[in-house]
């Protein structure tokens, strides 16, 4: 996980932030004016991996629960062994079902 972490912060110094995250989850962030290092530290030769607590220092997760309370039953934001959101969340790669390794709900991902 941490080779691809660094090969994804190399990939934003050589061909910028956009050119990187354009087909994932972090074009978002992108468009919002994020870099990198918002999200992976300041040290670009040495990226943090982010996990739940960097996503919930930008994102509410009561307020995502009830945001997508309408469109998911059951409603994975609200989930007794919800986990990190980086299990369904990628960002750099596809969104992943994370819960159908264990339960059978059709979630849709944004692919």
């Amino acid at each position: 996980m941490k080779r691809l972490a660094l090969l994804l912060a190399s990939a934003c110094l050589l061909f910028g932030t956009a050119a990187s995250a354009a087909d994932f989850g972090a074009d978002r962030h992108v468009a919002r004016g994020l870099e990198c290092a918002s999200c992976h530290g300041p040290d670009m030769k040495n990226p943090e991996t982010p996990d739940e607590n960097t996503c919930l220092k930008c994102h509410n997760r009561d307020q995502i629960a009830e945001k997508t309370n309408s469109r998911l039953n059951p409603n994975p934001h609200k989930a007794p062994h919800n986990g990190d959101c980086t299990l369904c969340h990628l960002q750099h790669e596809p969104e992943e079902n994370y819960c159908a390794q264990c339960h059978k709900f059709d979630f849709k991902m944004k692919h």
